[in-house]
């Protein structure tokens, strides 16, 4: 369902982003395969906008998206606002031209020293006060902190200082600051430089170069060449951070799949019916299944193996147990691949799956498994579209790398005429957490700052194991590059993440006002900043079994991240190995602030809420646009609620009410493979969705959701799933537990289609549905002012039959005005 264009940027040191790939909206597909499809539909399929939009509305739409993006972090100059102006599109697209000189170079804080207690960094150490690295630092000032438990500050001297091992800050490091001198941009890497001596491989095609690397790694699990990624030598050729789908990706019919085997556990079904949820008509239970076919998950629960599961396309989970390539379609591996892995996407693009190869029939081609599929929560018999990595025969593109961990023997294809210059520097990167903060539940690690510094190059997590947070469709592994857990009052400010392979940050289980300000995020390998926490079992029927996997319906301990403040970051290029990734992933935690960040540039949704644990959580005055730019069924927002968990909130009595989540003052654009702005899926509850500016976006209420309330937005050219659709309502309401929708501005691009959906509609009884919601003084907009109508169940209706039962009064329909008046509203909202 994509297509792939160019738009000449692909050098990614000139801009810092990627604007080459330009992926189909699905719902478009069919209006894109028509031959009478006009000019300037077949450019709105390709940028991803409504198919009725036009281009002088998507260009003003764009031209405010970088007026708000300056008004949120114009202090980073005119170079970070040009990568944001390239990822818009605006020369390209809409024919302007950038000017940054009002902006200047930007501004770099210079953090004092606030500390009596101070130590230097600087590659060499011997020196009173110096040390040659980081670890040695830290270790050094814990001995002098024992007699003299003053605040400290580490102090990095320029340039690019190598972690000796995962710098593990524990109680005895609390009160420290680790600083750039000078807002240097000190680097603190995983990576470990190499001694390469380059020899020519005649017998391979291409530049290929080799160097015996005995004695001083046993291992390379990523490359670094300079301080970019050398890539696992694939086919199809592709470059991660580049390749957009289906650019790198073998088609679905280029395969067979082998159905799912048995597992070799037998099911433990756990369902917690009392207490229950009383408010939904839908997930009130508390379920999950442990082992069986969720055997392969760490730990081996999950909703998605429960003995009955619910919600959009619900089956038990289950994955392929091997496949085999379409004959003559790869080479004839020599050595068996049992070293490679085979990434694919699942079916309906909603995460990828990786396979660690364990068999290959060099006859048939067949492979099977070691290890694997555990990368998203939500199974299938087969796979889609897929890849595979890290073979020899496959080294035939410039900047691909195998390294033979038997021989010790790095190959690489280098990306010039003639020998590897002495010059270019090369890297292992084998540590996948560069700093871990861990405290203890007695004495958590408190008051660590990290200040202008960059933390780059930590190593893949792709096959780590993975686990199943809650009912939301994600899996992911309890792992980032900086790692939180029982800790209070730690921060990053003012910082670089780059090129790190898996999550950036995590932060895991108890953790305390956790705070990332101001920083850049870019080139990350999977999710940017992922909160997990901890519940545990009641102690009631079977579901004492959970206990010792930390999971359970009771979160009123709370356990769990709460308080985590994102404010202020740049967030762009992520997910170039895992798909299912954010650049805020968060399972049972609550309070989170989210707030004047701008993302872009992402395979799937931007903020990702994967249970109604808790809630509290604000997300405000950020910029999101160019998500789902390779996955479907998905929008800016994603949130899903399909188990319920106690809280106790607001020194409440532990009870199953989460406070609300707060969404408001947002600019977010539904382009690309996105279906809508705030896609609240099943079951999702309690939100207060407001004045924000939501361009191709409507209201959504998934099976069993309810207390979502959406006011005083705008819906510019409104899409839920069908064009022209302010609000889409899928449930059935408890009373006294609906979602509303009043006071909003929504135009559609068309006209006479339908503003409103109703799935528990009976069109010939309209007082007995049970799926309308609270709606009233809406402002519809469509070309012709005319024929505003809904549709019940697939039955098109008046809207003034809703009226005629009490719903929607004071709604008009308006003819739609310039475009120019539509931007007023946004910048009225926003400005």
């Amino acid at each position: 369902f994509f297509f792939q264009a160019e738009d000449g940027i692909r050098d990614t040191s000139v801009t810092g982003v990627q604007t080459c790939a330009l992926p189909i909206l699905q719902f478009l597909y069919f209006i894109a395969s028509s031959a009478k499809m006009n000019r300037w539909l077949a450019v709105a399929v390709l940028i991803g906008i409504s198919s009725g939009a036009t281009v002088e509305f998507d260009c003003k739409v764009r031209e405010f998206a970088y007026q708000y993006a300056e008004k949120l972090q114009g202090w980073r100059g005119a170079g970070k606002m040009k990568e944001v102006w390239d990822s818009l599109q605006l020369t390209t697209l809409c024919n302007q031209t950038f000017s940054g000189e009002a902006l200047g170079e930007g501004e770099t804080p210079v953090f004092a020293i606030q500390t009596d207690l101070v130590v230097y960094v600087d590659g060499v150490g011997g020196k009173e006060g110096t040390h040659r690295t980081v670890n040695e630092a830290v270790a050094a000032l814990r001995g002098v902190r024992r007699s003299d438990p003053r605040p400290a500050t580490i102090v990095l001297m320029p340039g690019v200082h190598y972690l000796e091992d995962t710098l593990r800050l524990t109680p005895e490091d609390s009160n420290l600051t680790i600083q750039s001198f000078n807002a240097s941009g000190s680097v603190l890497s995983g990576g470990v430089p190499l001694t390469t001596h380059w020899v020519p491989v005649p017998s391979m095609s291409g530049n290929v170069f080799k160097a015996d690397l005995t004695g001083q790694v046993t291992e390379i699990q990523a490359l670094r060449v300079g301080e970019n990624r050398g890539f696992r030598a694939s086919y199809p050729d592709r470059n991660p951070e580049l390749s957009i789908f289906p650019e790198g990706w073998v088609p679905t019919n280029k395969a067979k799949w082998t159905p799912p085997k048995p597992p070799a556990t037998k099911p433990v079904f756990v369902e917690v019916d009392s207490p229950h949820v009383d408010d939904k008509t839908m997930f009130n239970v508390y379920r999950v299944g442990v082992n069986d076919t969720c055997e392969i998950f760490t730990p081996p629960v999950s909703y998605w193996c429960a003995e009955t599961v619910e919600g959009g396309g619900a089956f038990r989970f289950r994955i392929p147990s091997g496949m085999t390539p379409n004959p003559g379609l790869l080479k004839n591996y020599t050595n068996p691949p049992t070293d490679a892995v085979l990434h694919v996407w699942r079916p309906e693009h909603w995460a990828t799956w990786m396979f660690e190869i364990g068999t290959y029939d060099v006859g048939t081609g067949e492979m099977t498994w070691k290890k694997g599929g555990f990368q998203g929560a939500r199974g299938d018999d087969e796979g889609a579209e897929w890849y595979i990595e890290n073979i020899l025969e496959e080294l035939d593109s410039p900047n691909e790398y195998y390294f033979d961990r038997a021989s010790s023997t790095l190959y690489y294809y280098y990306n010039g005429t003639g020998g590897i210059p002495s010059a270019l520097t090369f890297s292992a990167v084998n540590k996948q957490t560069l700093i871990s903060h861990v405290g203890t539940p007695q004495t958590p690690v408190s008051n660590i700052a990290l200040k202008g510094v960059t933390i780059r190059d930590a190593s893949p997590t792709y096959m780590e194991p993975h686990g199943v947070p809650s009912g939301g469709d994600w899996a992911l592994q309890r792992m980032g590059a900086v790692f939180y857990e029982w800790t209070v009052n730690c921060s990053v400010e003012a910082s670089v993440f780059t090129r790190l392979d898996g999550n950036a940050v995590m932060v895991s289980g108890h953790n305390k006002n956790v705070s990332m300000m101001g920083n850049e995020f870019v080139w990350i390998g999977d999710s940017v900043i992922a909160t997990w926490g901890y519940t545990a079992p009641l102690g009631i029927a079977n579901d004492t079994v959970l206990g010792q996997y930390k999971m359970g319906i009771d979160g009123s301990a709370g356990e769990v991240p709460d308080g985590t403040r994102v404010e202020g970051c740049f967030i762009h290029e992520l997910g170039h190995f895992e798909k299912q990734s954010s650049p805020l992933f968060q399972s049972k935690t609550r309070r989170t602030f989210f707030g004047r960040n701008i993302l872009f540039n992402m395979p799937r949704a931007g903020i990702n809420i994967n249970d109604g644990y808790g809630g509290g959580t604000e997300v405000t005055e950020n910029l999101i646009y160019n998500t789902c730019r390779e996955s479907s069924d998905h929008a800016n927002f994603n949130s899903w609620d399909r188990q319920p968990y106690i809280t106790s909130t607001n020194n409440n009595a532990a009870n199953f009410t989460p406070e609300y989540n707060n969404i408001h003052h947002n600019f977010m654009i539904g382009n690309y493979g996105a279906v809508n702005t705030v896609d609240n899926d099943d079951g999702s509850s309690w939100y207060m969705i407001h004045h924000n500016f939501l361009v191709y976006g409507g209201h959504k209420s998934n099976f069993g959701g309810h207390n979502k309330f959406s006011f005083e937005n705008v819906n510019a050219m409104a899409q839920v799933y069908q064009d022209g659709l302010c609000l889409r309502a899928m449930a059935s309401n408890v009373p006294g537990h609906t979602d509303g929708y009043f006071n909003n501005r929504c135009t559609q691009d068309k006209p006479n289609l339908p503003a409103y959906t109703f799935l528990y509609c009976d069109p010939t009884d309209l007082p007995s549905s049970t799926g309308f919601i609270t709606m009233y003084n809406n402002s519809i907009f469509s070309p012709t002012g005319t024929n505003l109508t809904f549709i019940c169940n697939t039955t098109i209706l008046p809207e003034s039959s809703l009226n005629n039962l009490g719903y929607d009064r004071g709604t008009t329909i308006n003819v739609l005005p310039p475009d120019d008046e539509i931007i007023s509203w946004g910048k009225q909202l926003l400005m």
